[in-house]
């Protein structure tokens, strides 16, 4: 299952509603008759995680998208980051579930608590739960593996969506704060500096004092096209396919702690239409969210090519890919995407030399490109 896509693909979904999406998938896949997913926030009150999703058939649904107690084994799982797993969860030392959905969760038998975790840090709980004498506890019981798999990828996920915000967050106050105070100590500056030039006599002193006038002024403008950069307004015109681009670096880089380097060949801005912008936005986005699931990242690079004819994107790292996701099955929904579109999508391991993602769309008459590596 693709997490990334349901979380990130479409822009104007809400985070609880994805991660609601992400559960009942969960339930589907696995047979689980209880998944929960709990995050943990030090903007909470002590004490507390949130439930931001809640899927299954012990009638507890509702419960999602409420503060709860951070007690029992949630708690311990995100204190040590280390899985509890039983084939009877309810008799599980510390096992002491939230009030609101204790009742409910006493029918089940196995149970998994597994760790969100990304980034050295533990965001929250994955847990999933099956009935005492579900035909499908037996299968579960030996999947745990992939469980933790799909609790990896969900926490990567998370921790992208909540640098998506940060950063959005952090423009907002920088461009508050550069309205509020630094434009109206400049304007205060320069009106001063007006009054004081009618009353200067030299003529090279008016200049002077005119031409740092001008200076203020430009300043000023520069701070306004600034503002109007980190804080722009929606109502208008859209960005473009760069800009795109680039908040995506952004919100890798909390991610990776540095930000890709990024590199453009052509008229990018120019020549893309609006389908082939969106493929390339979330081509890049879910090619830096499989770059960031491997270990060891210290370097990552994005490099975009356009043509007339076609945009290829090229995405390398130098981390360590985990021998338990096989290069083959990686970016399935993207090189899906790609093909029927006439494109292509190929991922190509160098083992400890790093991954390199290739990808590229037709512009026109369908062509397909050399299908090589851009640089």
């Amino acid at each position: 299952m693709d997490i990334s896509r349901l979380l990130l693909s479409d822009t104007d979904t809400q985070r609880s509603d994805a991660l609601r999406m992400v559960a009942k998938r969960l339930v589907d896949v696995s047979g689980a008759d209880y998944v929960a997913i709990g995050l943990s926030n030090p903007a909470y009150p002590e004490g507390t995680g949130f439930f931001e999703a809640i899927a299954g058939t012990l009638g507890v649904d509702h419960v999602s998208g409420r503060l709860s107690p951070k007690q029992g084994l949630t708690a311990k799982v995100v204190a040590t980051g280390v899985p509890v797993v039983s084939r009877n969860i309810t008799e599980e030392e510390g096992y002491n579930p939230p009030p609101e959905v204790a009742e409910a969760m006493s029918v089940l038998g196995l149970g998994m608590y597994l760790p969100l975790r990304a980034a050295g840090r533990v965001l929250g709980v994955l847990v999933v739960g099956w009935r005492r004498g579900s035909p499908h506890e037996d299968v579960a019981a030996n999947e745990v593996p992939m469980m933790e798999m799909f609790a990896g990828q969900a926490a990567l996920t998370i921790q992208q969506v909540q640098a998506r915000l940060m950063v959005v967050e952090d423009r907002d106050r920088i461009a508050k704060e550069l309205s509020t105070t630094v434009i109206d100590r400049l304007f205060a500056i320069g009106t001063h500096l007006h009054g004081i030039a009618g009353l200067v006599q030299p003529h090279e002193a008016q200049h002077l004092m005119g031409h740092a006038i001008d200076g203020l002024d430009d300043a000023t403008q520069q701070i306004r096209s600034a503002i109007f950069a980190l804080h722009p307004d929606t109502s208008g015109q859209q960005q473009s396919a760069s800009d795109k681009v680039l908040d995506e670096l952004d919100v890798a880089a909390a991610t990776f702690g540095f930000t890709p380097r990024f590199v453009v060949e052509g008229a990018v801005d120019r020549n893309l239409g609006p389908l082939p912008q969106q493929e390339l936005v979330r081509a890049v986005r879910e090619a830096l969210s499989h770059a960031a699931s491997h270990r060891n990242v210290t370097k990552a690079e994005v490099i975009v090519r356009v043509t007339d004819d076609r945009i290829a994107l090229t995405v390398r790292d130098d981390g360590e890919v985990d021998e338990r996701q096989p290069i083959e099955g990686a970016l399935a929904q993207l090189r899906s995407r790609a093909r029927r579109l006439g494109g292509e999508c190929s991922v190509r391991s160098g083992g400890s030399s790093g991954t390199v993602m290739f990808w590229e769309l037709p512009l026109s008459g369908g062509s397909r490109g050399s299908g090589r590596p851009i640089g």
